[in-house]
């Protein structure tokens, strides 16, 4: 990037961490997403938000995971918008219960969401899941600063 384009670019940072895709992590995964979006600059209502949403994302994934499988959170936080990419390697292909009540929860509370599956991998011995989705602020005052 040239000197010059620092000034037109969009700030953002990536963040990411891995915890056992197992229930009982399922605070630890919370708390430190937390932190994440709280020093990103997020307003407390749209933590709350973003974490129900991310909360539904990694039950969703520990449900389907295989034994020994790990969580893989990242999250892109720039300028009142976030990225996030949340996956596992799950036991069985497209294990994602899309038609569930928590999935509609997460849909309401993101702008994007997309989940992606892959093709089983034998070195792993299950199928790359992830789920991607996305959030941007919609007004700026007070609670966006």
């Amino acid at each position: 990037m040239w000197a010059d384009d620092r000034d037109i670019a969009p700030r953002t940072r990536t963040v990411g961490f891995q915890v056992p895709a197992e229930l009982d992590q399922l605070t630890m995964a919370h708390a430190l997403a937390e932190t994440i979006l709280l020093i990103g600059g997020f307003a407390l209502d749209e933590v709350t938000d973003l974490l129900l949403a991310l909360d539904e994302v990694v039950t969703a994934l520990v449900l389907v995971a295989a034994p020994d499988a790990m969580i893989d959170c990242a999250f892109t936080v720039g300028d009142g918008t976030l990225g996030a990419r949340v996956a596992t390697l799950s036991r069985t292909p497209e294990a994602i219960d899309e038609d569930a009540f928590g999935w509609h929860v997460v849909a309401t509370l993101t702008d994007a969401l997309r989940t992606e599956y892959a093709q089983f991998d034998p070195a792993l011995d299950g199928y790359p899941t992830a789920v991607a989705f996305g959030w941007i602020r919609r007004f700026q005052g007070p609670a966006a600063s």
